[in-house]
């Protein structure tokens, strides 16, 4: 059979991806995908077929034999490749790219020792990230110790991200308790849900995997599922999972604030994906700041400083109300038990 090219309209109608005098038909509504799902018809990448199918085309036709009635062979074809289309289909959407986290998946914690011999760096000059946050419910801070012994390249990135405000109005648009938090993507700021998870890889980043362990608070960067492909999104561990451990550029730890991340993770989320992506939070978890604020040894001298002087503040405020009442006390029962008074002088 000679498959003839025909002009692309955009109607249903019923493709046939030709390679050499192969046909397999299919039913398809958008021509504009074509391409796409020739690709992943004969297991290609949806970048482009490959140099060794030289003449493979769509065009429109029917699966019937000259006489008009179907052929059993091309039947059988066409309830195949139908199948496989809706595969086909489902991964070449109109968003653009798969969402950027896309080889990070919920997954049980893998039942493996824990890395005991990582020393995580220790420098007091390593810069902190503060992450100033809202939900519906309330407003908080999350402090992270960025460490460059672990991936120099992406750290500068991210320190020269947060001070363009590049995160600024971001959010969290992938929650899920017991595992992580993600956001930081620019096109969860816009009003459409359906694109979260899908920006912030314009400009990939080599791979700077370690040996630092996923534990929980635990902060790294997102990437496509391939080699050289880190984006500008980020998550922070919010429990321990061993799975990720060399899959992803690991940036630093939460220094202070993974009360608030348990806070996030108890918000309602769109578990199946009804109003865009799967795990998104129904209201938006909104990052209204992300900058650098200092050096690690300075901010922890602060906090340090700050919980001192509210430790001594509440040691006050309890000594004071606990003292009041047994002095109330002592006070009403002098007045009750004063001395007899001296006799009057003899007349």
């Amino acid at each position: 059979m000679t498959a003839r090219a025909r002009p692309r309209r955009s109607a249903v109608g019923l493709v046939t991806l030709v390679r050499g005098e192969a046909a397999i038909p299919f039913h398809f509504r958008k021509m504009g995908a074509l391409p796409c799902v020739q690709a992943r018809a004969i297991g290609l990448s949806s970048a482009g077929a490959s140099d060794d199918v030289p003449d493979m085309r769509g065009t429109l036709s029917h699966p019937h034999d000259s006489d008009g009635r179907p052929s059993p062979a091309r039947l059988a074809a066409f309830v195949f490749a139908t199948c496989a289309l809706s595969l086909a289909v489902s991964g070449c959407g109109e968003n653009g790219p798969t969402p950027s986290f896309d080889g990070l998946t919920k997954i049980e914690p893998a039942d493996v020792e824990g890395n005991d011999d990582f020393a995580w760096p220790d420098d007091p000059s390593h810069p902190v990230l503060e992450l100033q946050i809202e939900t519906a419910e309330r407003q908080g801070t999350i402090l992270i110790e960025l460490m460059p012994e672990l991936a120099p390249r992406t750290v500068v990135n991210v320190i020269d991200l947060a001070s363009d405000g590049y995160y600024d109005g971001t959010t969290f648009h992938r929650v899920i308790p017991g595992f992580m938090i993600q956001g930081g993507d620019p096109k969860s700021r816009d009003r459409d849900p359906t694109n979260d998870g899908t920006g912030g890889g314009e400009n990939p980043l080599p791979d700077e995997f370690s040996a630092a362990p996923y534990l929980r608070g635990v902060v790294g960067m997102g990437n496509r599922g391939r080699s050289d492909s880190t984006s500008a999104q980020f998550f922070i561990m919010h429990a321990e999972n061993r799975n990720l451990d060399g899959r992803y550029n690991t940036i630093g730890r939460v220094l202070d604030g993974m009360d608030f991340v348990d806070d996030i993770t108890r918000v309602a989320i769109d578990r199946s994906g009804r109003w865009g992506p799967r795990d998104r939070p129904i209201e938006n978890v909104r990052i209204t700041s992300v900058r650098p604020v200092g050096q690690v040894a300075a901010i922890r001298a602060a906090m340090e400083l700050e919980q001192a002087s509210t430790g001594e503040i509440a040691l006050a405020e309890a000594s004071e109300s606990a003292g009041a009442a047994p002095v109330a006390e002592a006070t009403a029962k002098s007045a009750t038990s004063a001395p007899p008074a001296a006799p009057a002088p003899a007349p």
